[in-house]
């Protein structure tokens, strides 16, 4: 569920920045790294929310998207702290939390994690 989830707000977050709406070219001219960024940043979203869909490659799709939207946090908390409007708390809480989900997914899809079930089973056989 928190795939699916995850997955379909990246998608939105990928479309709206690729295509230029909901303020993302306004958001990149005030960090002042240009519109290839943008496009950079879609693009990541895109290729993440994608891999999330893919049980495989969960684990592979948080972390693209961690880069990602982790970014965003730090810029929010950092370059755009002082602005007026993109400093808000809305404006760094959207990223942070964001951040906490993809994170959430790639601790819980971690392929090197041991999955419980199986050690418990192996430790009661021993």
């Amino acid at each position: 569920m928190l795939r699916a989830v995850v997955g379909s707000m990246f998608l939105v977050i990928a479309a709206t920045k690729l295509i230029g709406t909901a303020d993302t070219v306004e958001y990149l001219e005030a960090i002042g790294w240009g519109q290839w960024f943008r496009y950079l940043t879609g693009s990541l979203d895109l290729v993440g929310a994608v891999l999330l869909f893919v049980p495989r490659c969960t684990f592979f799709g948080a972390v693209v998207l961690i880069s990602s939207v982790g970014t965003a946090t730090v810029l929010s908390m950092t370059v755009l702290s002082g602005d007026a409007h993109w400093g808000g708390l809305a404006y760094v809480l959207q990223p942070l939390i964001l951040t906490s989900l993809a994170v959430a997914l790639a601790w819980l899809t971690w392929p090197l994690r041991p999955d419980p079930i199986s050690a418990r089973a192996s430790s009661k056989n021993q």
